[in-house]
């Protein structure tokens, strides 16, 4: 029999008890639900891991360790009441007479309160919360797999090697991330042939350009209100242009610096030119042909 719950439930009433400051063993909880463990290792006598500050997010190295069995210990916990079930378990399991010292000479797997000892690189009162979300964290993998607890009191062989434990609703998906703009995507979903087709949509736009705003322009250095305006608009002429016939939304450096510096007034074209690399008289040919093609 594997009695997760049994092992994590008794395991935990064991570490709460050890904690004393039960602010400190919730906060832990919350801690790990939204942050998780870093480098979590299950070693004979020691559990460790990094835990993140939960208001500058510095990594914090905290430790719970609890004494191991000896050789005697472990040999009398296996020749202790030969017909017990546990001798006939798999190797992997952790049978729940494990737990009850009248099958085991006296001995249990549990660990007593004051058997708990704490570490943290933290400045806080040990055990402090980051402890105690470690202490979580390993009741957590009590309910999935109880041999875990063997390998702490040094009975077992740990079972796996350091790893994260992901923060609560976390995903696992590893792959990489491939992150593109809203248009960028749009213009590949037009593109796409096994995906269904775009629905036929002919919204009624008006061609008068945005009405100046009505409110207040931000404090410098921020642009000025008829800056913000014309910004606008150029926005609203591609935003409609899209709209009515599936005009391309790119997006180019030079093309773009362009277009907003025939639309913007009062531009400084020296320091736009220098920004894009270009000569003076080059630039300013640019913004004619764009303010002709407008």
């Amino acid at each position: 029999m594997n009695h997760t719950s049994m092992w994590a439930d008794r395991f935990g009433a064991a570490a709460r008890a050890a904690i004393t400051d039960q602010e400190a063993f919730l906060a832990g909880r919350a801690d790990l639900d939204e942050h998780g463990i870093e480098r979590f290792v299950i070693s004979p006598g020691r559990i460790s891991g990094l835990a993140t500050a939960r208001n500058t997010g510095a990594k914090l190295h905290a430790t719970i360790t609890l004494p191991v069995f000896t050789a005697d210990q472990a040999a009398a916990l296996r020749t202790a009441t030969p017909q017990c079930e546990h001798h006939e378990a798999d190797k992997e399991a952790l049978p729940e007479c494990l737990a009850d010292p009248a099958h085991t000479g006296g001995m249990t797997v549990l660990p007593d309160p004051a058997e708990f000892g704490f570490i943290c690189t933290c400045s806080a009162v040990s055990p402090c919360r980051h402890a105690a979300a470690l202490a979580h964290a390993f009741i957590d993998r009590l309910r999935a797999g109880p041999e875990d607890l063997a390998a702490l009191r040094g009975l077992r062989q740990p079972p796996h090697p350091a790893q994260d434990v992901p923060a609560a609703g976390a995903s696992t998906d590893t792959r990489p991330k491939i992150r593109i703009s809203a248009h960028h995507a749009w213009a590949w979903y037009r593109e796409c042939p096994d995906l269904p087709p775009i629905p036929t949509y002919a919204p009624s736009l008006s061609d008068e350009p945005p009405g100046s705003p009505t409110w207040s322009a931000p404090p410098p250095p921020a642009p000025t209100s008829e800056l913000l305006h014309a910004l606008v608009n150029d926005a609203a002429i591609h935003a409609r242009g899209f709209l009515r016939s599936g005009t391309r939304l790119e997006c180019a450096w030079v093309d773009d610096a362009v277009r907003l510096a025939a639309r913007i007034p009062h531009t400084s074209f020296p320091d736009i030119a220098d920004r894009l690399g270009l000569d003076i008289a080059d630039l300013r040919s640019r913004i004619a042909a764009s303010a002709a093609s407008a």
